[in-house]
């Protein structure tokens, strides 16, 4: 009992150890979306099989069985293509942010604290599929920063916006007060 409840501590971390998995929040919250995404395609390509497999050989069980398979194939892949193409793109706009989700999601790769943020480039990190895979649990770790990022900047544009709109209302009644002066 006591060695159970001294490996079950969070400072001992059996996925790292063994596989060097680092951040299980992290991975499984990638391999959860991964999963969503390609099992979604999976339904829906499997059953579209199985409706041509019944329709042309009268079963659907095998047409249903390739059909799934290659949907979550290609649900998945469509879902990695798509969040390295959106963590490349949030890496060249907030490159402090998504580095600093980098080195504190991957500890063991030391080398990453020691870089500065101009190393952090999409070119660089967009070469290998290895530096894509550690951006993109980076870039979802980082996703309530970004999100921030992206309300403040919406509600400062919205504030400029209604500030822009208050001045042209008033232009206008200064102008009409001017022509009925004119007028009278």
């Amino acid at each position: 009992m006591t060695e159970y409840s001294q490996n079950a501590q969070p400072h001992f971390n059996l996925l790292r150890i063994l596989g060097g998995w680092g951040n299980v929040k992290t991975i499984g919250k990638s391999m959860l979306r991964s999963m969503l995404a390609g099992t979604a395609t999976a339904a829906v390509v499997g059953l579209a099989a199985s409706f041509v497999g019944a329709s042309i050989w009268g079963t659907a069980g095998l047409p249903f069985i390739i059909g799934s398979s290659l949907g979550f194939v290609l649900g998945s892949t469509r879902w990695y293509v798509a969040a390295s193409q959106e963590a490349l793109l949030q890496l060249d706009k907030y490159p402090s942010i998504l580095r600093l989700h980098l080195v504190s999601n991957f500890p063991w790769k030391p080398e990453l604290g020691r870089l500065g943020v101009e190393w952090y480039t999409a070119r660089r990190f967009g070469s290998s599929w290895q530096m894509k895979s550690m951006l993109i649990a980076a870039w979802l770790t980082a996703q309530p920063a970004l999100d921030e990022i992206r309300n403040r900047r919406e509600t400062e544009l919205v504030e400029a916006y209604s500030r822009q709109r208050i001045l042209e209302r008033v232009s206008s009644s200064e102008q009409e007060c001017q022509d009925d002066e004119e007028e009278s």
